[in-house]
C-alpha cells in the first residue's frame, strides 16, 4: 500500500481545487453511460473513490454506496463528505469484497495510476469477483493525446492560504506521464511546504479491452466528448468503458 499512501499529500489539494470541474462534467456522462441502466437502490462500489465527491452524489440519489481507496487522507475526506457511505482502505489491484454489487464505477482516470498491464488485469479480476452476474463496470482512462496536449502543461494556483505549481511531462517511449507538484499552505502564520509526484500510465484500448474480456466482461468503449457530451479539456482525450460481467 506504500505507493498509494504517497498520494496522501495530494488529497487536500485535490479536494479543494482539482475535483469539481471533472465532477460537474462526469455526472451527466455517467447518467448516459450507466446510471440510467441501474435499478433503484442499486448497490454500488466507488473504486478509487478519492475524496467522496461521487459517493455523496450517488447516496443523494438513493443508491447504496461503498467507497474504496488506497489513500488514508482521501478516505478521511470521503467520510466527512459522505458520512452515510461505507469506506475501506484497500489496494484496487487486490481487494476482496462479497459478490453483492450491481455496479462498480471508477472515475477521473484513476486506473491510469495503475502502472502496468498485469496490475490492470488484477483490478479487472477483483472487480469481476465482487459484481453480481450481469453487473456493470464503468471507468474512464486518458488517451495519449490527453498526455501530449494537456498533461504536459504547467499550471498554478494562488490564493490567500495556498500556492501550488504543477509541472507535467510525458514520455512516449515508456507511455508514462509524471506531474511534479509543489504545494505551500499557510498554517498558523507560517507556510508549510510539500512536494510530491503523481504518475500515470497510458493503457491502449486494445490492452484494456483484452484485459476486460479475459476477466469475463463484455466491454464497450465510448469517447467522453463525442459520445457522452463531456465539454472542454475534461472531455478531451478521454475514453469511458462500460463492461458487463458474465
Amino acid at each position: 500500500m506504500r505507493r498509494f499512501a504517497d498520494y496522501d499529500p495530494f488529497a487536500w489539494l485535490y479536494s479543494k481545487y482539482w475535483g469539481e470541474e471533472f465532477h460537474r462534467e462526469a455526472i451527466p456522462a455517467l447518467d448516459r453511460l450507466i446510471l440510467r441502466l441501474l435499478p433503484r437502490r442499486a448497490e454500488m462500489l466507488d473504486l478509487c473513490c478519492g475524496d467522496g465527491r461521487f459517493a455523496r452524489t450517488l447516496l443523494r440519489r438513493g443508491y447504496r454506496v461503498t467507497g474504496l481507496d488506497g489513500s488514508e487522507s482521501m478516505l478521511t475526506l470521503a467520510k466527512q463528505r459522505a458520512p452515510k457511505g461505507e469506506f475501506f482502505l484497500a489496494d484496487a489491484r487486490r481487494f476482496k469484497l462479497p459478490r453483492r454489487f450491481d455496479a462498480v464505477i471508477s472515475t477521473f482516470d484513476s486506473l491510469n495510476h495503475i502502472m502496468n498491464a498485469e496490475d490492470l488485469k488484477k483490478v479487472f479480476r477483483s472487480v469481476a469477483a465482487c459484481l453480481k452476474p450481469g453487473g456493470l463496470f464503468a471507468f474512464d482512462l486518458n488517451r495519449e493525446e490527453a498526455y501530449i496536449d494537456l498533461w504536459s502543461r504547467t499550471s498554478s494556483i494562488v490564493d490567500k492560504t495556498a500556492v501550488s505549481v504543477s509541472r507535467g511531462s510525458y514520455d512516449r517511449a515508456s507511455r508514462i506521464a509524471v506531474c511534479n507538484v509543489t504545494l505551500l499552505r499557510l498554517n498558523g502564520g507560517h507556510w508549510d511546504r510539500s512536494d510530491f509526484r503523481l504518475r500515470q500510465k497510458l493503457h491502449s484500448r486494445d490492452e484494456v479491452l483484452s484485459g476486460l474480456t479475459a476477466a469475463g466482461f463484455t466491454p464497450r468503449v465510448f469517447d467522453a466528448a463525442r459520445d457522452l457530451g463531456m465539454q472542454g479539456d475534461i472531455g478531451s482525450g478521454r475514453d469511458f468503458y462500460l463492461a458487463r460481467s458474465s
